[in-house]
């Protein structure tokens, strides 16, 4: 790789860009702050204790066929029998809801959510107690 190549600039997130619907949409238990994970996103961290088996959901984004899809970062993929494989894309802030913000875990130690699939959609579930974490799921490529 050339060492003179320059790196292109990345977009960082902020609490500015974050749509009014999504702020309003937090439960009481979570605020969005700068990541832990990833400097350039912001995440979800737990304010509050939050008990092992909360489900938070359902995750909202644009139905679209993976080929419509720039990203994996901000979408899940779901199968519908008519339909076959599709994406839940939630890249664009204004479609998606405060769920789009859970950052990924590095490695499954990290791990503190756990993705359901309930009737074709997608919710969290936390696999312990959080206590002032930024929530982060993990799931193997």
């Amino acid at each position: 790789m050339n060492q003179n190549t320059t790196e292109s600039a990345v977009a960082v997130e902020t609490l500015d860009d974050v749509p009014e619907h999504v702020l309003r949409g937090l439960p009481e238990d979570v605020r969005l702050f700068p990541s832990a994970v990833d400097k350039t996103r912001l995440g979800v961290w737990a304010t509050k204790s939050i008990l092992k088996g909360k489900k938070f959901g359902p995750f909202v984004g644009d139905k679209k066929k993976r080929s419509q899809v720039k990203s994996n970062v901000y979408m899940w993929e779901v199968y519908y029998p008519n339909l076959g494989w599709m994406c839940v894309d939630a890249t664009d802030p204004e479609k998606g809801n405060w769920l789009r913000y859970i950052n990924w875990a590095r490695s499954g130690k990290e791990q503190n959510l756990f993705p359901l699939e309930i009737n074709r959609t997608i919710y969290y579930k936390s696999l312990k107690i959080l206590r002032h974490f930024l929530l982060r799921i993990f799931c193997r490529n």
